[in-house]
């Protein structure tokens, strides 16, 4: 499994998930410069907007979503962690 794909909130705001299942990672931003090309700015995300920071500014979505790391590791282990069946049954094929 790689990298979860960014969550799109809006035509022009994506949220970026990365190891926390709880909070974003980085919010992303479709802006136009001055010339009418978009460019996607991604802020790093905390909970007080004030201490959100600005880390980059891409010409795609894709060198955008790439920019914000993660530790694979720590990805698979909270989806394995998050997968199953709902209320934490046991194993599906055990069921009557």
């Amino acid at each position: 499994m790689g990298k979860p794909a960014p969550i799109r909130l809006d035509a022009d705001t994506w949220a970026v998930m990365r190891e926390a299942t709880e909070h974003p990672t980085a919010i992303i931003h479709r802006v136009t410069d001055m010339y009418g090309t978009a460019r996607f700015l991604v802020m790093k995300w905390h909970m007080n907007p004030a201490n959100q920071r600005m880390t980059g500014i891409y010409p795609t979505l894709e060198q955008a979503d790439n920019s914000v790391l993660y530790d694979l590791a720590k990805v698979n282990a909270a989806v394995a962690k998050n997968s199953g069946p709902p209320n934490g049954g046991g194993p599906l094929h055990n069921m009557p």
